[in-house]
């Protein structure tokens, strides 16, 4: 129920950020941080209510996107390791938000850093490793962003470099895989 009340808080911030003018500053510092506050008080809660002794999936959520022909189901929980990371994602974003009150560009900025927020949850509570690959590439996106537009110079060099880089071995990986499953399809059909 707290993972479900996580994510619903921040793709609802997201949506309410997005409406809301660029000129009303404050709405967005209050909404964005006090959003954040929220997440890392339902990271808390997860925390406290978390049993050490289990060595199961804890707070696991599933979600039935089809029917039983299509089998779309969307699975996440947390682990013994997950769950610091899930809490320490909370925190260094609610930080984080703390001091970017005076940036330009303050709704970008902070809708930039809730989406990094939501899809790194996501990567951390997943169960699926198709969608944790899905939701770490998806990462990248307001990544490069944040680096290319607040960075410096050298740092938007570097990020272009960076993605050009990520994005090649990635191709470079999945052309490989669908050629060596086709490979294996062709001459080893069983």
């Amino acid at each position: 129920m707290l993972l479900t009340s996580i994510f619903f808080v921040l793709i609802i911030t997201l949506f309410g950020l997005f409406l809301i003018p660029s000129i009303n500053t404050h709405l967005i510092r209050v909404l964005s941080l006090s959003s954040s506050a929220v997440v890392l008080l339902l990271s808390c809660g997860l925390l406290v209510q978390f049993d050490c002794n289990s060595y199961y999936f804890q707070s696991v959520v599933t979600y039935s996107l089809g029917s039983e022909l299509m089998n779309l189901n969307f699975s996440f929980g947390l682990d013994g390791i997950s769950i610091f990371f899930f809490v320490l994602t909370s925190l260094l974003i609610f930080l984080c938000i703390l001091f970017i009150w005076n940036e330009r560009l303050l709704k970008e900025y902070a809708m930039n850093l809730l989406l990094i927020e939501l899809l790194l949850l996501l990567v951390f509570s997943v169960l699926d490793v198709f969608l944790f690959y899905i939701f770490f590439e998806a990462i990248l996106i307001p990544m490069f962003i944040l680096i290319g537009i607040w960075g410096s110079r050298e740092r938007k060099i570097r990020a272009v470099y960076l993605l050009f880089f990520l994005y090649f071995i990635w191709f470079f990986t999945d052309v490989s895989r669908i050629a060596l499953h086709l490979y294996r399809y062709r001459y080893f059909k069983s």
